[in-house]
């Protein structure tokens, strides 16, 4: 009998330990940082590598954990909506999105908003009139297509004939900055010779520059709206010895090497790292209820062969 009590005792002993270790397990999986889901266009791209960069900055000094997600380009459209679906089953304090298309997020978005997940959109807003979201941090794309245009035009310091290429259909980003781009090209008495979509791709745009030389050669300004088509515009041009001054927009290390060498003539630099930063930063505030303003932007800088150094210096 004392020794059937004994065994009871030891068994009480090691269940009571059992239980202290699992409260204890339990403890420390619910004690884990606060997530917060970043889904981009793509992860592949140097321009989203840099937003990437600047959000991991933001996590590693505001100790979060982030939840990276990306489709491989920019055009895979649905791929893109069912990470931010995957996404939000995980249930993180904050969503950073910046949709490929607009349109086709909305029912996502909402869903964010319904489950309680503040969404921060980086780089690219929502359709006009869609303000179901708590801030959009990005650069004014308009300006900075305005910006970038008119820098060509003092350049030459004459009318000429122009080419504009956008990025996907129903990207607003790009959209716009081919907008403020045409529109300042129009006003100084710019012929638009074509403005077609390169997908925001560097080969894709390569070929739709070969293809608008077999119709006119005689061009003096190209806009792309992003630096990838810029490079793939230029080689276009290169290579049946066009001389005209292209310039891109991003700001990315590939271009500020091109404007060196002697290649393009500039870029309207972007600050994505900023965005990366920003979106994680506010992604924070917004999680802990604080009231954040519903635009930030980011700020864009015009870079040439004069300021392309200083440039690149600061991105290595």
């Amino acid at each position: 009998m004392k020794k059937t009590m004994m065994i009871l005792l030891a068994l009480v002993l090691i269940a009571s330990q059992v239980g202290l270790f699992a409260q204890g397990q339990k403890e420390t999986a619910d004690s884990g940082k606060m997530k917060i889901a970043v889904v981009l266009k793509t992860l592949s791209s140097e321009y989203w590598q840099r937003v990437v960069n600047g959000a991991e900055k933001a996590a590693a000094e505001y100790d979060v954990e982030l939840i990276k997600l990306g489709p491989p380009t920019e055009d895979a459209v649905e791929q893109q909506i069912n990470m931010v679906q995957d996404a939000l089953t995980a249930n993180p304090a904050a969503l950073v999105f910046s949709p490929s298309q607009p349109p086709t997020a909305v029912n996502v978005v909402n869903r964010a908003k319904e489950q309680g997940i503040p969404v921060i959109l980086v780089d690219t807003p929502m359709a006009d009139g869609f303000d179901n979201f708590d801030t959009f941090i990005g650069t004014e794309n308009y300006v900075a297509g305005q910006m970038g245009a008119k820098a060509m035009v003092d350049a030459l310091g004459r009318p000429g004939k122009a080419v504009v290429i956008e990025g996907a259909p129903g990207n607003p980003t790009t959209t716009q900055r081919a907008d403020g781009a045409e529109d300042v090209f129009k006003e100084a008495g710019f012929e638009i010779v074509a403005r077609q979509p390169g997908y925001s791709d560097r080969e894709r745009a390569y070929t739709v520059m070969q293809n608008i030389l077999q119709g006119n050669a005689d061009i003096d300004a190209v806009f792309c709206s992003n630096d990838e088509m810029a490079l793939g515009a230029l080689r276009a041009l290169q290579q049946v010895g066009v001389d005209a001054l292209v310039l891109g927009t991003d700001g990315n290390k590939s271009a500020l090497e091109s404007i060196i060498e002697g290649g393009l003539f500039g870029t309207a630099a972007q600050k994505p790292e900023a965005m990366g930063y920003l979106g994680v930063e506010y992604a924070i505030k917004a999680a802990n209820g604080e009231i954040i303003d519903k635009r930030i932007d980011s700020g864009v800088d015009i870079i040439t062969k004069e300021n392309a150094q200083a440039a690149l210096d600061a991105l290595q």
